[in-house]
């Protein structure tokens, strides 16, 4: 790998951390503490002054909800990023035992709260 690409993939892990912290609404302070970490680490990190070892990666993708994939650039954020999140990996889980019933009811409600955000964020861009 020569200096140029490597200089693109750390700029990448800098923009994918601070980008998925920034979505999840996570000061630095926020993220250091679910990371087992020092805010100046994450300030670190973010500003690209320092890099982040394999297990300290490995820790920022558990409290982001992402894989270690998805913040090097090797991937998008995909189905296996959703169930990075512990919430969505234990009710799909859970999901499994439904009854067909169920599984209805749940995607009616799905539809409700994709139409909410929806309005949501038609109203957002109506008032910029």
């Amino acid at each position: 790998m020569n200096k140029e690409s490597e200089k693109a993939n750390a700029a990448k892990v800098v923009s994918r951390i601070k980008m998925r912290r920034r979505e999840l609404k996570l000061t630095q302070t926020e993220l250091a503490k679910e990371a087992n970490l020092t805010p100046a680490a994450i300030s670190q990190f973010e500003s690209g002054t320092r890099k982040p070892s394999f297990k300290t990666l490995s820790s920022l993708s558990d409290a982001l909800r992402v894989t270690t994939d998805y913040l090097l650039g090797k991937a998008e954020k995909n189905y296996n990023d959703l169930l990075a999140d512990p919430k969505v990996n234990a009710m799909f889980k859970g999901m499994m035992k439904f009854t067909e019933k169920d599984k209805e009811t749940l995607y009616e409600f799905y539809e409700f709260l994709k139409t909410k955000a929806e309005a949501q964020a038609a109203t957002t861009e109506e008032t910029c």
